[in-house]
């Protein structure tokens, strides 16, 4: 998956959310060795771009092809995700990798896959010792923003959502429904401050004198 380029200098919808505070990925900072961490960031990051970019080109063209240095795991998320096809047939899957900007809000996204009426985010992780992988608060906060970004530069008035989790270490997904109310909840009261917080940060870098008259 190319690094989306934008017209502007708009934050993106990760990047917004990226001034929350994660405590979990703090925990794991402090228990293992830099490096390691890197690493495994590094690793998780290609292994998802992949992932999409396989699920982008089967929504696309019908077919899932792909060449990866990781085949267990990307093999296995596939796998994961064809049993979510295969148990959910009633969520009909249109377009993939919409990248959209908002004006109004004055963020960028790229929305991973729209339904019937619906907003679908994929999400790529471990279920470790459970049966499935974790939806996390932030997936939440994300896919609401996206809701808001499709239906603003569409003239759309989706109203639901869903955050599909892939496990890539058994095969396995896990997933979250979102009504308007909790869509609503999300993107008011977490990510439009969140992109606040951002965009301030933002503009506070590129003008440090601001305060010192």
């Amino acid at each position: 998956m190319p690094r989306r380029r934008y017209d502007n200098f708009y934050p993106s919808v990760t990047g917004a959310l990226g001034i929350l505070r994660k405590i979990g990925l703090e925990i794991w900072f402090k228990n293992n060795t830099a490096k390691f961490c890197d690493d495994k960031s590094s690793r998780g990051k290609k292994i998802g771009t992949e992932i999409h970019d396989a699920i982008e080109q089967f929504l696309t063209t019908g077919k899932m092809e792909f060449e990866t240095q990781y085949p267990e795991e990307v093999g296995t998320a596939l796998k994961s995700f064809a049993l979510f096809r295969q148990e959910r047939p009633e969520i009909v899957l249109n377009m993939s990798e919409q990248a959209l900007t908002s004006e109004k809000y004055k963020f960028n996204g790229t929305i991973d896959c729209i339904g019937d009426g619906i907003v679908i985010d994929w999400k790529t992780g471990e279920a470790k010792d459970k049966d499935k992988p974790r939806i996390y608060d932030e997936y939440k906060y994300q896919v609401a923003a996206y809701v808001y970004l499709w239906n603003e530069c569409h003239n759309a008035k989706i109203e639901t959502a869903l955050i599909v989790a892939i496990a890539k270490d058994k095969v396995a997904y896990e997933t979250y429904p979102m009504g308007k109310q909790e869509i609503d909840d999300c993107f008011h009261k977490v990510f439009v401050h969140a992109l606040a917080i951002c965009a301030y940060q933002k503009w506070l870098k590129n003008a440090p004198n601001y305060y010192k008259g």
